[in-house]
């Protein structure tokens, strides 16, 4: 193994030993060397703070400074009956994979965890005889073999276990080097353990304040769950997933991180083709179904258990970095909303016990209220979009020799619900009514109003073509249907394709003029300023007539679109002309799109008014 150093204490591990037991007698091969060995080993451990540090020195200095080939050790977890070969040593092989440990087993390591009792087997077929079932471990390179006890004042805590290629005959001076080795190990990991566990219990403090800081930050639910497993990843677990109940209750896996991206990528893939079964004798599945924890530090019989068929357990094979894990319910209001799950694929830092279930069960139910608040912020969400495109014409009615194009966008403050509209009206092939406006207000008041608005003003167009009795229709509407004064603005067009060329009536209400586009670019303002409807009984209104020829566009739209401010700068009437003049003798809808982009982009940040667009173009 070469010069190990630690601080100023320097070892040449084997070959050393190797050389001072040769120069010595037979009788005292096992004092000037071990005492050295001994001191220098005291010094390494008086200097580790942590439990990985400890289990350093032991597999990576004190096995090969012994010539040990192969080594090990045991430990179990703090409050916890679960044990794990947590380090192995290998002179060939290098460090191999730590793996779960049943003390039951009939091996040596098992027995001497689960007794106390120190094993010296220098004949393999002594160690054979003793541990038949054991035999199919030991190779040609496991000669001879101690096994030690972990203990601290009659407190046993695993053992370690240190295997040769050549014969040791297990001397009482080698047994009681050998021993001295391991007690002083114990000693170390004894006092790391209550630093490893304040360690762990500071590091849980900070992941619940984290997922409580981050809780009211965000009502969206993607950004709520991936608040909640940054802050457990990688601090307190290497993995963590979330499951949530969606509207057919079924659980769906709402967040994946891992800190190994490779791992993230093998805890995605299952999941995803084979997602949890609320009928499941174990998993997410059960968990939500009992509303009970589910503690697994044995991965492989836990997979095995687990699986539907050997294709899904072929799938849960990816899973087995994953040595442990802890699923628990997510509550809210006595029932239960899904399952978090954290995984470690360390279990050479740590597994997780019965110590970590309230920690575990206490960072799921804080984020609990926060995803069921997002959840209905989200339902709320949906809720007010199909309202808000209720309020719009499912789609854009076929008129013949006519372009028709329009966009809305509801602004950026608190609702979906907007208060602008547009609407296109038929009466018959050759005659339409087209209607765009704008409600006073945001939400269910705005919504109300607006569609009042826009079936009166359809109503009120079967029966009375002129543009201005429609409008005076909607006014009276309006005053009649509100006890608190409520108002909107509209613009009303009777478009006459029978005509040639068409012709167009237009009546505004206090809304911004419509403009028109010639088929040479020339830009017009159209119509004439009218008064708010809902204001007064009896507005000024009045109709203007216009001729429409192939290649014009009549473009309309509300406030929102010449109001879009970027800092003090409006975008203005003439930010809009300057897009239909980039936009000559483009389509109806490319006018629109180019107009709707350049409302969007006048600005740092969103709009924050909603805004309607309406175009027609005469082939």
């Amino acid at each position: 193994m070469g010069t190990v150093a630690r601080g100023a204490t320097t070892y040449n591990s084997r070959r050393e030993c190797a050389r001072e037991r040769a120069e010595l007698p037979a009788e005292g091969r096992y004092r000037h060397p071990t005492v050295k060995l001994l001191a220098q080993v005291t010094a390494a451990l008086a200097g580790a703070e942590t439990l990985a540090s400890v289990m350093t020195i032991l597999t990576e200095q004190i096995m090969p400074a012994v010539g040990a080939t192969v080594g090990a050790a045991v430990l179990n977890e703090p409050c916890s009956d679960h044990y794990t070969v947590r380090h192995i040593h290998d002179v060939e092989r290098g460090a191999q994979k730590p793996a779960p440990f049943s003390i039951s087993a009939p091996y040596p390591m098992a027995h001497t965890a689960r007794s106390g009792q120190a094993l010296f087997f220098a004949d393999p077929a002594d160690r054979a005889k003793a541990f038949p079932k054991a035999a199919h471990f030991f190779t040609r390179r496991y000669h001879s073999t101690a096994v030690l006890p972990l203990a601290v004042e009659g407190r046993l805590f695993g053992a370690v276990s240190f295997h040769f290629s050549v014969r040791h005959d297990f001397t009482d001076s080698e047994r009681g080097f050998l021993t001295a080795l391991v007690v002083q190990c114990a000693l170390a990991m004894e006092r790391a353990r209550p630093q490893r566990e304040t360690a762990d219990k500071q590091a849980q403090l900070r992941a619940l304040a984290e997922v409580s800081a981050v809780l009211s930050t965000s009502l969206d639910p993607a950004t709520t769950f991936g608040d909640i497993v940054a802050a457990v990843v990688p601090q307190i677990a290497d993995g963590c997933l979330i499951h949530v109940l969606d509207e057919t209750e079924q659980p769906e896996l709402a967040a994946l991180v891992h800190r190994d991206p490779e791992q993230e990528r093998a805890l995605r893939a299952p999941m995803d083709e084979f997602p949890p079964r609320l009928d499941a004798e174990g998993g997410v599945g059960a968990v939500i179904r009992t509303g009970l924890h589910e503690l697994v530090t044995d991965a492989p019989r836990t997979l095995d258990r687990l699986a539907r068929n050997a294709e899904h357990r072929s799938a849960l094979s990816r899973l087995m970095p994953a040595a442990s894990w802890l699923a628990v319910p997510m509550t809210q209001a006595g029932a239960v909303i899904g399952a978090m799950v954290l995984t470690q694929a360390t279990p050479a830092q740590t597994l997780f016990t019965e110590g970590d279930i309230p920690f575990a069960q206490e960072l799921a139910r804080r984020p609990s209220q926060a995803v069921a608040n997002a959840r209905r912020f989200t339902e709320q969400s949906e809720v007010e979009h199909y309202l808000q495109r209720s309020l719009l014409p499912p789609a854009l009615p076929h008129i013949p020799q006519v372009e028709i194009a329009a966009c809305y966008h509801p602004g950026d403050q608190g609702t979906l619900v907007g208060g602008d509209f547009y609407d296109i009206v038929p009466t018959d092939p050759h005659h339409w009514g087209l209607v765009i406006g704008d409600v006073c207000g945001k939400g269910p008041q705005a919504a109300a109003l607006t569609g009042l608005v826009r079936h009166t003003a359809r109503a009120a167009r079967r029966w009375d073509p002129d543009s201005r009795g429609v409008l005076q229709a909607v006014n009276a509407a309006i005053i009649a249907d509100h006890l608190v004064q409520r108002f909107c603005t509209a613009a009303y067009a009777d478009l006459d394709l029978s005509a040639s060329p068409a012709r167009m009536r237009l009546t505004l209400g206090g809304h911004p003029h419509p403009l028109l586009r010639r088929a040479d670019g020339t830009i017009t303002r159209l119509g004439r300023v009218g008064t708010l409807l809902g204001i007064m009984n009896d507005p000024p209104l009045h109709t203007t007539e216009d001729d429409l020829h192939p290649g014009d566009l009549l473009l309309l739209y509300t406030d929102g679109v010449t109001e879009r401010r970027s800092g003090t700068a409006m975008l203005s009437e003439d930010g809009v002309r300057d897009v239909l003049t980039r936009t000559h003798g483009s389509s109806a809808a490319a006018t629109v799109a180019a107009l709707e982009k350049e409302v969007l982009g006048h600005g740092p940040t969103p709009p924050g008014d909603d805004f309607a667009i309406l175009a027609l173009r005469i082939t």
